[in-house]
């Protein structure tokens, strides 16, 4: 037998036909109660206090029934708290302080009763033959329980083993166990992926203090909703409430609006679920709009359409095919949006894929297959058949009553009942082919076993237990008193050279757990012998370590972790790069390694081949995301070299292009004729004798010697001029904006400290600075923003660079901000105060940088390179420390020129613009 919801307009027809006798003149209403309005026999009171009141008088029938509807289910709960709506729910057929035991007055007064937890709303109803006193005694019981429940842990206990059996009633229901795993994969953070009767572990540890705070936050007159329908005397019920709701307190506190909502599904999502049973299940799910929302009124028709028996399309290809056995649906309006379930059991011996992809085909088919006119029609006289059904039915009229009370308006019981009345058939198929679709689907399966293969339950750890049998081993060495200023770093350092020509700088000293840092950096060819050279020589570095003469690439990994080496080799079209962190004790093996790595790399072709394949994918990622985009665009607008130059920057597509061509064969020349140690610099920083270290770097690299022509290639100051570069990046939430201002500075220029300040208070001051403080700090667009300063040791060529992320709709403010703040950073200059902090945050970088030996190794090679010692480090700092507030304003002004930035950006603008121009919808 199909499940079908209980839709709202089906209850509004049945509340429609209570025509009952007016109750009274607005005039004559008890003190504290006033009338909101009346909708169709259905009148609206509300209390001083706050307590919503709906009357349906209706004297044909001699019964009635009272109704509270509180407006907290699931989706009110907060971590740890699952299953407090429902326990509640149990809880308050308990006691209180006039009653032992709820349920069993009740069941005394021969009152059929109950109540329902669901995502938005937790109801409790009764339905008794028509008395004065019995109702009488109804509303003051309601009153009662409203905010003096005993919610204690002597009620408690007795009623958790009836709370674990309803659970497990649940978890040996397949669909609905199915349901649950389903709904939590579709809904990443709202509570409606959650199961209504919560976790085990909260409940059975549900902490009775928190019970009570959630009680008395939402079980108070202003959360609820009183019914009334039936037979009775409309003045005297309104006198009885007036006079039992009424002297409750109108609470203080404040219950926040929840505002947490997924964002529209990516892609299709699938669960599986094996456990022991007797049929298989196969189901989807689809996010659908709120109760509330126009196109929810459609789900009807699209659900007796497709999941009707005997005339769903659904129903006549699986169930009379004999490819299932029944069908279930369920349409859900719900407060927030919602979903719409749809699943077929089968018999084990069924073929569960067959039933799987007509369920789909037949499902997310509607677009190709519309819904049609006698489909539209039959579902119409469905809705209008189940109201009258509904009229004998106290639970289920409560139940309809409270589902639209939850949606945010008791009145939607009509609205919706119209709605569905007024639907055309284009609509419906509108709705259908908008929602019903694979990026939207949820797949669920259940797949019978007999043995299910599960891992342990997962246990608490007692932590104190675990350590009591703790023996801490030997301390590391711990290293020298060592002061990291440039001067003490260059008073320590042994410079010399190796044979072939390389430069060598060791600074020996004892650090914590006997460590030592290798950094070599090797120059190779000239602007001319590099032509056509580039995609050959970008391969090199990264076949290095993927196989020898001696060894695979797995062993020189496994030989590299037991030597503890924390190490990379790169390199590049000019460059190639090695460093390389170990211990004193395995510094001549690890050496050795990267001799052999280094000399006698093997190029394994089926490595190159997964190199290659790598990086195509690398390519293709990048090529779709805003930074990578944003960043070739400017490199390919500031240096437009020649595509065979070795300075040239290819496209995604040319890049993808040339790595699929570049032969093997290419790579190997590359690195037998430029990679050698003729033009190279190694610094060795830590524990280690310099003595054996310098005779065995001879030894490995002395004759070592590239057999081409070096010269260093230049990289001259940018003439492009300003212009702004926009690319679009289609689905991604994120943008991306880089600006860079081209600079004929070099690092030896006398402005260099002054700029150096200026660009920490700019941008460099990781969180102090200009551009955080305008786009994340004080106009909330940007996580991360910043900007840096950069100068060539070689030539007059630096750059000052800009960038920030955001939201594509907010490009239009981020530009507004960049701009206002560069001009204002010229025109104003910055304070002494900036300078201040700019000065100890520079200060405090370099003292950090020296203090890492890695980095020290790389500081003391590329010195060797520039012809450089540690001194000029030295002069360097005292210089940015000496700076006046005027010096750094002079320079800002001399050098900064808003005018001449070159802007690229990288981002969905299409799709952001339209945002941007949207009504924004602010946070209750």
């Amino acid at each position: 037998m199909r499940v079908k919801r209980i839709s709202a307009a089906f209850a509004g027809l049945l509340f429609s036909v209570l025509a009952a006798a007016p109750a009274f003149a607005d005039g004559a209403l008890p003190k504290g109660v006033s009338k909101v309005t009346e909708v169709e026999g259905v009148t609206e009171y509300r209390l001083a206090n706050g307590l919503q009141v709906l009357l349906f008088p209706d004297n044909s029938k001699p019964t009635v029934t009272v109704n509270v509807t509180y407006h907290v289910g699931s989706r009110m709960e907060d971590y740890g708290e699952t299953g407090m709506a429902h326990l509640l729910e149990h809880l308050l057929f308990k006691s209180s302080k006039s009653y032992k035991n709820i349920g069993q007055e009740l069941s005394k007064r021969g009152m059929q009763f109950n109540g329902s937890t669901w995502f938005d709303r937790t109801n409790y109803f009764e339905t008794f033959p028509t008395d004065p006193a019995a109702i009488d005694w109804a509303l003051g019981m309601e009153a009662e329980r409203m905010t003096q429940a005993s919610v204690s842990k002597e009620d408690l206990d007795p009623e958790m083993t009836v709370v674990r059996n309803e659970m497990e009633s649940g978890e040996n229901n397949p669909f609905r166990i199915l349901w649950q795993r389903m709904a939590a994969v579709a809904y990443e953070w709202h509570n409606y992926g959650k199961s209504t009767i919560g976790a085990r572990a909260d409940v059975e540890n549900v902490n009775i203090p928190h019970l009570q705070g959630f009680y008395r936050k939402y079980y108070q007159p202003d959360n609820a909703t009183l019914i009334v329908a039936g037979h009775f005397d409309a003045a005297h019920v309104l006198e009885q409430i007036a006079a039992k709701f009424g002297a409750l307190p109108k609470p203080t506190r404040v219950i926040e609006p929840t505002w947490t909502l997924d964002a529209v599904q990516d892609g299709e999502r699938s669960v599986t679920l094996r456990r022991v049973g007797a049929e298989q299940i196969v189901a989807v799910l689809y996010h659908t709009p709120a109760g509330a929302a126009a196109d929810q009124a459609a789900f009807d028709v699209i659900d007796t359409a497709l999941a009707d028996t005997p005339n769903g399309r659904l129903h006549k290809r699986l169930v009379q095919t004999g490819k299932a056995k029944s069908l279930q649906s369920f349409a859900f309006g719900l407060a927030e949006p919602g979903y719409m379930l749809i699943g077929a059991t089968l018999r084990p011996t069924d073929n569960l894929a067959d039933a799987q992809k007509i369920l789909l085909d037949t499902v997310e088919g509607v677009a190709k297959e519309p819904i049609t006119e006698e489909e539209l029609k039959r579902a119409k006289q469905q809705q209008a058949n189940r109201f009258d059904q509904l009229m004998n039915n106290p639970q289920y009229f409560g139940i309809a009553i409270s589902e639209a009370i939850s949606q945010g308006d008791w009145r939607l019981l009509f609205f919706n009942r119209d709605r569905i009345k007024n639907l055309k058939l284009e609509d419906v198929n509108r709705v259908a082919a908008a929602w019903l679709k694979p990026s939207n689907r949820t797949l669920g399966e259940f797949i019978p076993t007999d043995k299910p293969d599960r891992v342990p339950a997962p246990e608490r750890v007692d932590i104190a237990a675990v350590m009591k049998g703790f023996t801490p081993g030997k301390a590391i060495a711990a290293g020298e008193d060592f002061k990291a200023t440039p001067e003490n770093i260059e008073a320590r350092t042994q410079r010399s050279a190796l044979p072939s020509g390389a430069k060598l700088a060791l600074l020996p000293k004892k650090t914590r757990g006997e460590t030592v840092s290798l950094e070599m950096q090797l120059h190779f060819g000239n602007e001319s012998n590099l032509k056509g050279q580039r995609v050959a020589a970008d391969q090199v570095g990264a076949m290095l370590t993927r196989g020898t003469a001696k060894h695979t690439r797995a062993q020189i990994a496994d030989a590299a972790d037991a030597l503890q080496m924390d190490w990379s080799v790169g390199g590049g079209v000019t460059d190639g790069w090695v460093n390389l962190t170990t211990k004193r004790e395995h510094l001549a093996d690890a050496l050795k390694l990267l001799g052999e790595v280094l000399r006698e790399p093997s190029f394994p072709a089926d490595e190159f081949a997964q190199l290659k394949h790598q990086a195509i994918g690398r390519v293709e990622a990048a090529s779709k995301e805003p930074q990578p985009i944003a960043n070739k665009s400017i490199n390919r607008h500031l240096h437009p070299y020649s595509a065979d130059d070795p300075r040239y920057t290819p496209t995604f597509e040319e890049q993808a292009k040339e790595l699929e061509a570049v032969k093997l064969e290419d790579v190997k020349a590359f690195y037998q004729r430029y990679w050698g140690a003729n033009n190279a610099e190694i610094a060795v920083v830590g524990d280690f004798d310099p003595v054996a270290v310098k005779a065995q770097l001879a030894q490995l690299f002395g004759d070592w010697k590239s057999g081409a022509e070096y010269a260093r290639v230049p990289h001259p100051e940018s003439k492009a001029g300003a212009t702004t570069l926009r690319a679009e990046t289609p689905d991604k939430a994120n943008a991306f904006a880089i600006g860079v201002l081209p600079l004929a500075l070099q690092d030896n220029d006398a402005d260099y400290p002054a700029l150096i300040a200026a660009a920490e208070v700019l941008g460099e001051n990781q969180f102090d600075n200009r551009l955080i403080a305008r786009l994340r700090i004080k106009d909330g667009l940007s996580y991360g923003a910043g900007g840096r300063l950069s100068a060539s040791e070689f030539e007059p060529s630096g750059r000052v660079t800009m960038f920030a992320i955001y939201a594509p709709q907010n490009r239009t403010k981020v530009e507004t901000g960049f701009k206002e703040e560069l001009e204002r950073f010229v025109r104003d200059g910055i304070t002494a105060e900036e300078l201040a902090s700019a000065k100890k945050a520079y200060a405090s970088g370099r003292t950090d940088a020296l203090a890492n030996d890695r980095t020290v190794a790389y500081e003391l090679s590329n010195g060797a390179r520039i012809g450089r010692t540690l001194a000029y480090e030295g002069e360097q700092q005292k210089a940015v420390a000496a700076l006046s507030v005027d010096q750094v304003n002079a320079a800002i002004k001399k050098w900064i020129k808003p005018e001449n930035v070159v802007w690229s950006l990288a981002g969905d603008f299409a799709k952001g613009d339209k945002a941007a121009a949207a009504p924004v919808e602010k946070k209750p």
